[in-house]
Parts: C-alpha cells; sequence; structure tokens
C-alpha cells in the first residue's frame, strides 16, 4: 500500500506545504485540527520516542483530512500552555506555513528528550507507537525509568549538527582543554550526529537558531527623576557561542555605565565605576546558570546607576534561601562550567554571587541584591547598582547595640531585636564574624556567636 511520501526528520530545513498536507501519520508525523490537550499530548509521545513533526490544523488523513487553518494568536496560546505542561520538555521549532488557497498552518518540530524520557503532559506519561499517541501504562513507565534513570539536561539533543559549529571556536578550547578537536566534538555530541545542548550553547555559531531562548537581550534606560524608566533606542540581541557572548555582553553594559574620572597631574584618567570583572562574573553566571529547558532568555537593562541581569532559573525560592542559610555553592550545568572555567571568564564554580558582594563591598558600593521571582517557572535575578553604600542602615545599627550588651549573640536574637527573617539574621551575623567583631561557635541547632575581647 503507497502511504505516500514521508518526511525525513534529520534532514528538515523548510518543509513544503503540499507535502506536508498530503504526509500520512507515522511514528515521526502526525497532524492535529489544534487544542492545547491534543497539542501537550503528541509533543510528549515525540520526546519519549524518536521526535518528529506536528502539523497543527489539518484533520487526519484517515478522517478526510479536511484543511482547517489556524488562528496565529489563538495558536501560540494554545502551544505555549501546552509546552509548559510538557516535563521534561523536549526542544522544539515551530513554523508557521501558508497553503496555497491562504490558510495557515503550524509545523512544529519536536527533538526526543534523550535519556531524559519518557515524557508526561499534565501528569501522564505519552508515547508515540505507530501512528497514534497513547499513553503508557505504569509497567512500560517503570521499565523506560530503568533503562535510562536520571539524566544531564544538558545531554539533551537539539537540533543542531557538527556543520553548526563554530570551529575558530573548537580550536580555542582545543588549546584551553589540552584535547583533540574531536574529543572535544565527542564531548558535546548527542546520538544520531546532533549537538546537545552543551554543545550549542558553547559552540553553535548561532545558539538561538537551535535553541529557544538562547539569546541575551539588552535594553538601556533612562530614569527621569518622579518617572518611570523608558527604553533608549531598539534593544540589542546577542546569540553567540558563550564565551563570545559573555564578553561581548560585559562590554556592551561597561561602555554604557557612568565612568569615574580622576586628574594624575594634568592627564585625567577614566575607570569603570564597576570593574568588568565583576560585570562578566554577573553575566556569566546568568549564562551558566540559565535553565535551559525554558523558552524565555537572558535579559540585560542598564540604567544611569547600575544594570540588571534575569535568566530563566534552575532552582525555586525555597532552594534560594536555603542556600543563602547554608553558604553553599550550586551549579546546575557542570560541562558548561567545564567550558567556561577554563575560558578564564571567573565563573567561580557556585561562587560568582558570594565573589560579586565581596568586591562591591571592597569598593564602597551598595550591596547587589540577589532573589528568585516565581516558582516553577522561576527567574533568577541580579541587580548591580554604582550608588555607595549607607554609612550604616537601621539594622547595622540595632545590631551594633545588641552586640554592644551581651557577650554572645544567637540567631533568635537578632530576628527578634532586627525584626528580620532568619536568613537575614544569619547573614547579618555572619559578616560581623568576617570583619572579626564575633566568633561562631556550634552547628545548626546550637549554633551561638561570641563577642571578641576589644
Amino acid at each position: 500500500m503507497d502511504t505516500g511520501k514521508k518526511i525525513e526528520i534529520p534532514e528538515l530545513t523548510i518543509v513544503a506545504v503540499e507535502e506536508a498536507i498530503k504526509t500520512p501519520e507515522s511514528e515521526t508525523f502526525d497532524r492535529t485540527l489544534g487544542g492545547q490537550e491534543s497539542i501537550g499530548k503528541k509533543i510528549a509521545g515525540f520526546g519519549t520516542k524518536s521526535g518528529g513533526i506536528l502539523l497543527v490544523g489539518q484533520e487526519d488523513i484517515s478522517k478526510g483530512g479536511e484543511i482547517v487553518g489556524i488562528v496565529e494568536e489563538k495558536f501560540h496560546m494554545e502551544f505555549g500552555n501546552a509546552i509548559a505542561g510538557v516535563k521534561p520538555t523536549p526542544l522544539t521549532q515551530v513554523r508557521i506555513v501558508q497553503t496555497a488557497d491562504g490558510r495557515r498552518l503550524a509545523l512544529i518540530r519536536v527533538q526526543h528528550v534523550g535519556n531524559l524520557r519518557p515524557c508526561t503532559y499534565n501528569g501522564a506519561y505519552y508515547e508515540r507507537k505507530g501512528s497514534t499517541t497513547q499513553r503508557l501504562t505504569p509497567e512500560e513507565v517503570k521499565r523506560y525509568h530503568l533503562l535510562y534513570g536520571s539524566s544531564n539536561v544538558e545531554d539533551i539533543p537539539t537540533h543542531a549538527k557538527r556543520g553548526d559549529v563554530d570551529e575558530s571556536e573548537l580550536d580555542i578550547y582545543s588549546s584551553l582543554l589540552k584535547k583533540s578537536r574531536e574529543n572535544i566534538a565527542e564531548t558535546v555530541a548527542a546520538p544520531k550526529g546532533y549537538l546537545s545542548v552543551r554543545g550549542v550553547v558553547i559552540l553553535a555559531k548561532s545558539p538561538v537558531d537551535h535553541l529557544e531562548g538562547a539569546f541575551v537581550e539588552i535594553q538601556k534606560y533612562d530614569s527621569l527623576i518622579g518617572s518611570a524608566p523608558s527604553p533608549i533606542g531598539p534593544a540589542l540581541k546577542i546569540s553567540k557561542p558563550a564565551r563570545q557572548m559573555i564578553f561581548e555582553v560585559a562590554s556592551a553594559i561597561e561602555q554604557n555605565l557612568p565612568v569615574a574620572r580622576k586628574y594624575e597631574g594634568p592627564r585625567m584618567v577614566q575607570t569603570p565605576e564597576i570593574p568588568n570583572s565583576i560585570i562578566r562574573e554577573a553575566v556569566t553566571n546568568a549564562v551558566a546558570h540559565r535553565n535551559y529547558r525554558s523558552h524565555e532568555h537572558i535579559r540585560v537593562r542598564i540604567y544611569a546607576d547600575g544594570f540588571d541581569i534575569s535568566n530563566p532559573a534552575v532552582i525555586n525560592d525555597k532552594m534560594w534561601q536555603d542556600i543563602l542559610a547554608s553558604q553553599t555553592t550550586y551549579h546546575p550545568n557542570e560541562g558548561i562550567y567545564t567550558f567556561l572555567n577554563p575560558a578564564l571568564l571567573f565563573e567561580g564554580r557556585g561562587e560568582g554571587i558570594w565573589k560579586i558582594k565581596e568586591e562591591l563591598s571592597k569598593l564602597g558600593k551598595m550591596a547587589p541584591e540577589f532573589k528568585v521571582v516565581g516558582d516553577g517557572p522561576s527567574t533568577f535575578y541580579a541587580r548591580i547598582s554604582l550608588s555607595p553604600a549607607k554609612k550604616k542602615d537601621v539594622k547595622r545599627k540595632k545590631l551594633d547595640e545588641l552586640v554592644a550588651s551581651r557577650k554572645e549573640l544567637t540567631t533568635s536574637d537578632v530576628m527578634v531585636k532586627c525584626s528580620v527573617s532568619r536568613v537575614t539574621a544569619i547573614t547579618l551575623l555572619n559578616e560581623l564574624v568576617k570583619q572579626g567583631i564575633l566568633v561562631h561557635q556550634g552547628t545548626t541547632r546550637t549554633s551561638k556567636y561570641l563577642v571578641k575581647a576589644t
């Protein structure tokens, strides 16, 4: 029986509309009239199995193949809601195409999730079986988990191939890591000749072509007293191999911030108010810690008194509070770090945030702000200010009064006296330990801080 010409996923670039609407359903091709539920389940099925193409806006061939078309705005809303419900989220590419009579269709290219399979949609597991998407039984799910176990998100296959690699970047890492080009290429490869997420982030000429949201958007703002900041000119969007992109973004931030001027005799010397190393550290943290399963991108906003960076986060607010409380380090993308570290990007293996705080304190600048916004999905926000630090804020004044009246303190003492959370109390006490005013003794439950004799 003639089943029609099949669309080969690995070689797909632009699909002719007439070919797509005549292609029968198969393990790697399906169609739907639309709807969040249908799109979500079919994407999960492709993600679990071998990847595939989903045509939206046409009835199944077996049911007549009527072309209904899509309303773009409605489709993008349904697709966005659908992909948000698929876990782990496979990488996708969307193309809007048009039939000869002007009706619009959507083509969604779905990559499988490699060793992260199987995929769920709204809590239920799905798999592509022949020409249909079916819900997996508990026994089938168990077999998948036994076969694959846990895996690194960085190893997820993308749509990119070796030809998409920036060869000069590969040469640089070959020299930095003291490994052959072939060896490095193997570490960023995924099955069937594709590049992994790690490979696209580190080596692809244009990562955003293969990974949704893999770019940095920079917008400068004009701040007028009494009014909300307004954007100046169009936003700059940068998508390059991570090493190049970090240096270019950091340079753009530095060039748009005020400089400090001083005179050495008759000669005026200009120096950045915030050293490039601090700026680069902040940018590197955003790139290294980004959630690469998110379709959101990194955003940089530059103001007259500093800049902020926000990026899709891997952690939630509770995890962030635990990290702050225990002063631990966290690095979700170890493979990406392996490349960025020898490139001298000052990514301190999860310690970059503490390094930024320390350097700004030495410069007498206001403490940076770091926080997690939202929960599933969440965003990590960093704010670096050029403003000078306050000599002594209200909390520190109350803390100093407490230290002067006691020989030892506990976290609870500071929480009550300064009206702060436990996390903030620990931060304030640890700062006094660093300054040599207090000595920390005990474990978490028996922790106390002794006042040093003067």
